[in-house]
């Protein structure tokens, strides 16, 4: 194997959108005929964006690495889960240590101080941050649909970037990632076609990467990882939080509800609102850092429901009409957060695996980058190649 690697990841790519469209994906679809597919990637406790990511650079659960939900408790309220809040060393860190060359484009939850070059994610906070790089034009978001064409426009300059990196300075690990699939669901996901059209978008992207490693004689150099970080499922009602516990501090994400609570009495209170509306409280000790047991619950919305703040809703119902149709974190073993991992290059066989543990990522990218990798846990999971 080459010791050089490039990790991709594709948001919001689950196993049966991936199986149901993979024939009109043909770069991905080479990609998986000629390497490893891994048909359905288990999901993290908590299906969302800045848990999975977390899991995938660690190669540990939330309750090791402590990113439980995207946004995080600080005692006084919910904020952004950043690459400071992650506890335990990164597969970017790691490598960096053991004499290897990093670059990060656009990757959630890799620090800039694990890098040789770094950009950070244009989500992440509206500021574009910038290591050994100039800062590319990135469009900020505005009405839904017009958003969707200003993500893959991001997409593209993010793509061009790594290129960039690629060609000039040829890094020995690249993480990059793609987010139209995911948006294009949140916003239009009952529309297929649509959800199909995003997919096609980022195969035809990665196919211009690949035609230019192939040209430049790069390919043989690079093995590439290709993984998502969750799937999607549809929804037909929200749970507006504020209009059912009103004052009490708690974070939606997507089927889940992380609330913060004080003493046993509230908590049954909060318990007895939701349960209400169908809510079910969650045994906490998968999803939250043993800090965090005696101070945060964690619940789960009733099938096709997800919760969402009172800011994305005018009047003041307990239910609406969901702002994003489809979303994540739907809950425990909930077969529509499963995701897809392809790897292909240089020396990876050619197999199917039809299902794979989610922690099963990070010890599989470190061989193939050729580092040491020391699991932070035990038993650990074994690398999928």
């Amino acid at each position: 194997m080459s010791g050089k690697l490039i990790v991709v990841l594709l948001d919001g790519v689950g196993a049966d959108l991936f199986a149901l469209y993979r024939h009109r994906l043909p770069h991905l679809h080479g990609l998986a005929q000629g390497g490893t597919l891994v048909q359905r990637l288990g999901a993290d406790a908590n299906a969302n964006s800045m848990p999975a990511r977390a899991g995938m650079l660690t190669g540990v659960d939330a309750t090791r690495h402590g990113i439980y939900a995207n946004n995080l408790w600080n005692g006084q309220h919910f904020s952004p889960a950043t690459a400071v809040d992650v506890r335990v060393p990164t597969l970017a860190r790691l490598a960096r240590s053991q004499g290897k060359t990093v670059a990060s484009v656009g990757f959630g939850l890799v620090s800039a101080d694990d890098c040789d070059w770094y950009l950070s994610p244009w989500w992440e906070d509206g500021c574009q941050r910038a290591k050994a790089l100039d800062t590319p034009g990135i469009h900020p978001l505005a009405g839904s649909t017009e958003s969707l064409t200003r993500v893959a426009a991001n997409d593209h300059r993010l793509l061009q970037q790594a290129w960039q990196l690629l060609e000039q300075q040829h890094p020995d690990l690249l993480l990059l990632e793609l987010n139209s699939p995911d948006y294009c669901q949140h916003v239009l996901g009952d529309d297929r076609e649509l959800v199909a059209w995003s997919l096609e978008l980022v195969d035809a992207q990665l196919g211009c990467l690949l035609t230019r490693l192939h040209e430049s004689g790069l390919a043989s150099q690079y093995n590439l990882a290709i993984v998502s970080d969750h799937g999607h499922a549809l929804v037909e009602t929200t749970l507006v939080i504020e209009h059912i516990i009103p004052g009490v501090n708690a974070h939606c994400d997507g089927g889940l509800l992380f609330v913060a609570y004080q003493g046993a009495a509230e908590l049954d209170d909060i318990d007895t609102r939701l349960s209400a509306h169908g809510v079910t409280r969650l045994d906490s000790l998968p999803y939250l850092p043993t800090t965090h047991t005696d101070r945060l619950a964690v619940f789960v919305a009733p099938k096709n429901t997800s919760f969402e703040p009172a800011s994305k809703h005018a009047d003041s119902a307990s239910t609406a009409k969901p702002k994003y149709i489809s979303t994540h974190g739907m809950g425990p073993d909930h077969a529509e957060d499963e995701r897809i991992a392809i790897f292909a290059g240089p020396g990876i066989p050619v197999q199917q695996i039809s299902r794979a543990d989610s922690l099963a990522v990070t010890p599989t990218l470190a061989r193939l980058l050729g580092i040491t990798y020391q699991p932070a846990e035990n038993p650990h999971v074994d690398a999928v190649l």
